[in-house]
């Protein structure tokens, strides 16, 4: 066993990090959220955080309310769908299967939990839909995970972190300073969000960087190629 783990240490990590802690925050909220549970911190916390923003991040945070909805989201995806499908079709497919199923899962969950808005602060941004766990902290945590873990042996990697982390964070407190939130609706859209595209790209791995490995050269990935590579990755040395 120990042999074992010291061979697979990062993957056993990343399932640690990235999707078992994940996982265990939005069962805990959601199972608090479906019982009634008041987290009486979280009015608190979105009057201090309209209130002590600066003045510029109100436009700031209308903007990332734009770019994190479907209008705005939408043809994001689209767009590198195709570039990485033209990559590879693992790739692609990765892509499509990451962030279509995170959207999927976002409005089952939403529909399962039903919980209301907030009304704590004046809305600058109207919602119609259920508010847990946030779709826009869902999105961008999805997506920036996905996005490492397309570009995971390239000189993106570092800087993708780094902004993506960035842009995540800024995207759930916009969504709390809107006033359509609550804090632990977009803890539970992070936790999401995370946990799929983590767990999905720790599945597909073996293909994905086989993928990755052939998509710096030029023309398209050879599908049986890929599979093959894959197979043989997979085999005990």
């Amino acid at each position: 066993m120990l042999p074992w783990m010291r061979h697979h240490w990062r993957q056993l990590l990343v399932l640690a990090l990235l999707i078992a802690l994940p996982l265990a925050l939005l069962g805990n909220l959601a199972d608090g959220i479906r019982e009634g549970e008041a987290f009486a911190w979280e009015r608190t916390l979105i009057l201090e955080i309209r209130a002590g923003a600066p003045s510029w991040f109100r436009q700031l945070a209308l903007v990332l309310s734009t770019v994190g909805s479907g209008s705005g989201m939408i043809p994001v995806t689209l767009v590198l769908l195709a570039l990485f499908w033209r990559k590879s079709g693992v790739m692609g497919r990765y892509f499509l299967f990451s962030i279509a199923g995170v959207m999927l899962l976002n409005i089952v969950t939403k529909t399962f939990i039903g919980r209301a808005r907030p009304h704590v602060v004046d809305w600058l941004w109207q919602e119609g839909d259920k508010s847990f766990p946030s779709g826009h902290a869902t999105m961008a945590a999805a997506l920036v995970v996905t996005l490492v873990a397309l570009l995971w042996r390239t000189a993106w990697r570092w800087p993708l972190i780094v902004l993506g982390s960035i842009y995540t964070v800024l995207m759930g407190v916009s969504r709390v300073y809107v006033g359509v939130h609550y804090p632990t609706d977009v803890l539970g859209g992070w936790a999401l969000g995370m946990a799929w595209a983590a767990g999905t790209a720790l599945v597909l791995w073996p293909r994905l960087r086989q993928a990755q490995g052939h998509a710096t050269a030029p023309g398209t990935v050879s599908e049986a190629k890929v599979e093959q590579e894959a197979v043989q990755a997979k085999k005990p040395e």
